[in-house]
């Protein structure tokens, strides 16, 4: 594999849900790699949807998209500054963890989902909002990590067919936006209000 693709991601069954865990390098320091996940201006560049909420244990958080009415709520369930997040939304849960590593941070990125069906639909999603943010602090990615339809049919033959059963809007349409303006909601843009 080439060093600028990020690898795929993983799907493990965790009792009645599965989880999607990437590992990405990132070019920077621990506390830029926090930043560059926690704050507005970081998150305005790879996450799907604004935030609004506070990264603290048992804060509510509201997320909102820019050309959708559409709410929905989560919880912030750990924080350990510079270190972990963890938080639900609506139904599933993200967690991130940063490691120094080599000359930069590696992040594991953990997506617990409540369907398999999903699974296809989402990795590509998380992958490609991913290589935005690996793109944000200054690290190249392929193109083929930000096309959506791409990475979609990538994890349908790595997780089969049963786990693609969810297809992405748009997917018959022509070419999906991995911003996630006509994309799958899990890549594209967003902020967090403090």
């Amino acid at each position: 594999m080439d060093a600028a693709e990020l690898p795929p991601a993983t799907l493990t069954p965790a009792g009645s849900r599965w989880v999607l865990t990437f590992a990405v390098d990132l070019p920077v320091s621990r506390w830029d790699a926090w930043i560059a996940v926690t704050t507005r201006d970081g998150l305005g560049a790879w996450f799907p949807a604004r935030i609004q909420g506070e990264w603290r244990q048992d804060s509510g958080l509201m997320f909102t998209f820019d050309e959708e009415d559409e709410v929905s709520y989560g919880r912030v369930v750990d924080a350990e500054i510079g270190f972990s997040l963890a938080f639900t939304w609506e139904e599933d849960s993200v967690r991130l963890k940063l490691e120094e590593y080599d000359a930069g941070t590696r992040l594991t990125f953990a997506a617990s989902i409540d369907a398999p069906g999903r699974a296809a639909r989402d990795a590509a999603g998380w992958h490609a909002s991913l290589a935005a943010l690996r793109e944000s602090v200054g690290g190249y990615v392929e193109e083929t990590d930000q096309d959506v339809r791409h990475l979609f049919a990538m994890y349908e033959g790595l997780f089969g067919q049963a786990a693609a059963t969810d297809k992405p809007p748009s997917y018959d349409e022509g070419p999906l936006d991995p911003s996630g303006e006509d994309g799958p909601k899990g890549p594209g843009g967003g902020a967090i209000t403090p």
